[in-house]
Parts: C-alpha cells; structure tokens; sequence
C-alpha cells in the first residue's frame, strides 16, 4: 500500500509541471512572452499558505500536548507518591503479613509500611452500600481494605475526625471516607452519619460508623474524576493484594535487595514483584507521552516541507524581480529596505496562515482535552509561540537568498536577461 501510495504521489506531482510545460506555445517561449505569463504566483503562495497552516497548528497542539502532559505528572495528587514502593501479590504472605511488616521496619531505610487490598492506580471495583436513614438507596463507593497505616504511609491527609488507632477497638467496624463521598452523597454530618455493608442475612447488617473524612485525592489517571473512595479496616492477616513502603530519600538498591530477602525468607523463595509508584503514574499517560513525540517529529517534518516550499518561492520571486531590486538599489535603496521589501509579502502569507491554523487548532485542542476532566486551559500564548515560531523560521529561510540578491551589484541586475 505505501509503495501504490507513493507511485501515485509521484505521478500527481510530476504531471502538474509536465502538462503546464508542455502547454506553452514555442512562439512565446522563444519570443520571451511566457516570462511575464508566470508572473501569477497564486498556486505557489496558496501552497506555501497551506503549508504553514499545518506547521502551526502542530506546533501548537504539541506545546499543548506537552503543557497538559507535564500537568499530569506534577499536579498535586493528593498523596505522596515519591520514594514509595510498592510490592505486589501480598497475599504470597497469606498470614504472615504483620510479622513481615515487623521484619521490614527493620530495614534501614524503611520510613513506614502498609498493607491494603489496593493501592492508587490500582483500584478495587465499586461496592454497594446503603447509608442509615436513606432508605433503599445504594450508594457505590470505590472500597479500600487498609490497616492501621496506609494513610500515614501514603501521606493522605484528614480533613476532619481521626484516623484508624489501635486503642480504640470499635475501629475495626468503622471507615474512613473522602469529601468527594461527603458532597456526592449530600452527608451534612458525617461523624453521627453510619454507612450499612448489606450481609447475607438481612437482620444482620454490618453499621459503619465515620470516624474521618479525608482531603481528595486521586486513585487514577486525571482523566477521570475523583471518585468517593472508603476505607474499610481489614480484621483478617490475609489476602491482602499490595504492600506498600515508604523509604527515606536517597534510599539506594541494597534496601530493595534486603526488602526482596525478607520477602523470599516469608514466601518461600517466591518471586518479588515490585513498582515504585511515581513511575507507575507515569505509565498511566504512556499513550500521551507517545502521542507528543509523534506529533514533535510531524512537526519537524512539516515544517522542513514548508520551509523548501517557501525556499522555493522566495527564489522564484527574486528572480522576477531582479531589476527591480537593481533599480532601486540605484536609486538609493539599502539592503535592509530590499530585504524588507521581499520579506513582508512572505510575512503576510504567514499572518494568512496563522489566521487559518488559529480557529482549527483551537477547536481541536478544546476536543482533546474533554479527554481530561483535570487539564490546562488554552492560554494565548501557546497561539503566539506558534505564530513567533512560525515568522522566525520563515526569516531564517528566506534570508540567505534574499540577502545575497540584495547585495548584488546594481550594474548585474540591470544587465539581467
């Protein structure tokens, strides 16, 4: 198929010049009438237009596309996702869970360690539940198994109320909630409020008292909005899915190869399946971070199309003008004035194509970013940078053949043809 493609390509592109060739009378060819017949350069501008309305709209929408990427990866998530790793299949530990974390607190190195049956990134589905006084009503929360430590490891901080504490028995059938769930579920007063986990037996619903209510934060990609999440005391030392540490900065890899004995010593030689959580976010925005690096080399490649384009149409504009250059320059004119003078007419086909490539871009890069529920807005000056970025590298094409028909001597000119 690219073979076929580019035979037709070639073939449309050659048969324009070859049929506008061949339709010239040889009478006005040799009689040296067809010189001023060419003079129209409409084709040529419209192309060079074209040309620059795409480079700009891809410059745009990659300074676009790399400002809601960086975005991403530095918005305040909410939690602390530096020097955080994570190691998977923790129920490999089955009931050892609680002794392992002992043997870790060990490390040097280790800050704080936690085991949950998810982790952000890594979500559980959502679960039903009822809330006391609402009736019938079910109310879906995104349901995280924690113990005693996940929101100190994760760095999560309390709005309001208290996190799960050993001392106080009765937590182990309490839960800590997000405000998302609060505003969603019009909760007025959340710690005399108790959500009901549906058992099997009707008569025999588990309460769940609020003891907290957390900041927002976000368990996935900014392309979703934060969901209510809650926090579920986990009584039994199994199944858990993650455990999740938190090292001190600068930590190096002989505190993963000791975390990775341990894990070996409790598992009996399984394999340690790890993640550090800044890179795992990372992950989640791979087909963005691919996106940009190919709208970049399309961008590149179009604007080195419209820079032979203009090339081209510079030269051909300096050769019809060659006496004019010469008389003016005769009559007084500087090189900058010469200059001037062919670089404006190259300038408002730029300006032309900027007013294009604005409107379209726009429009586009708005319909892109409904992708995102959190993302930038669309600041006038990534418009300006296309249009600044555009000019620049017109100046910079036409300049050598301008500058070097500018600087011709007057006597040449005039004797041209």
């Amino acid at each position: 198929m690219l073979f076929l493609v580019s035979i037709i390509i070639g073939l449309l592109a050659g048969s324009y010049p070859a049929f506008y060739l061949s339709s010239f009378s040889p009478y006005a060819v040799l009689k040296g009438t067809l010189k001023n017949s060419m003079k129209n350069g409409r084709l040529r501008s419209v192309l060079v237009v074209l040309q620059f309305t795409i480079s700009i709209m891809l410059i745009i929408g990659s300074t676009i596309m790399f400002h809601q990427i960086s975005y991403m990866l530095n918005k305040d998530l909410g939690f602390n996702k530096e020097q955080l790793v994570v190691l998977q299949r923790a129920e490999a530990l089955g009931g050892k869970v609680e002794a392992f974390k002992e043997s870790i607190k060990r490390i040097p190195g280790v800050l704080k360690i936690s085991a949950s049956t998810a982790v952000p990134g890594h979500v559980n589905n959502n679960n039903g539940y009822l809330m006391e006084g609402k009736g019938s009503e079910t109310y879906l929360i995104q349901t995280t198994w924690v113990d005693y430590d996940y929101i100190d490891t994760y760095g999560i901080k309390l709005n309001s109320g208290r996190n799960f504490d050993q001392t106080h028995t009765t937590d182990e059938d309490a839960c800590i909630i997000n405000e998302r769930a609060v505003k969603q579920f019009s909760i007025t007063s959340p710690f005399t409020t108790r959500f009901i986990n549906p058992s099997e037996d009707p008569s025999k619903p588990t309460y769940l008292p609020i003891i907290g209510v957390v900041n927002d934060f976000h368990s996935e990609s900014l392309r979703s909005e934060i969901s209510p999440n809650i926090f579920k005391f986990k009584k039994k030392d199994n199944n858990w899915g993650y455990i999740s540490i938190r090292l001190s900065p600068g930590t190096s890899i002989n505190t993963i190869n000791e975390i990775e004995k341990v894990w070996k010593e409790y598992t009996a030689n399984d394999p340690l399946q790890y993640f550090f959580m800044d890179k795992d976010f990372e992950k989640l925005y791979k087909e963005e971070k691919q996106s940009a690096k190919l709208a970049v080399l399309f961008t590149f490649l179009a604007i080195f199309i419209a820079s032979l384009g203009l090339f081209g149409l510079t030269s051909f504009t300096i050769e019809q003008r060659t006496k004019e250059m010469g008389v003016r320059k005769a009559m007084g004119a500087k090189v900058s004035s010469l200059f001037f003078l062919i670089s404006k007419e190259i300038i408002m086909l730029v300006c032309i194509s900027t007013l294009i490539a604005w409107p379209i871009i726009y429009f586009v890069s708005k319909n892109w970013l409904q992708n995102y529920h959190y993302r930038i807005g669309l600041p006038l000056f990534d418009f300006l940078f296309g249009f600044i970025i555009a000019i620049a590298i017109a100046l910079i094409t036409i300049s050598y053949r301008t500058l070097k028909a500018a600087m011709v001597n007057p006597s040449e000119s005039l004797r041209y043809e």
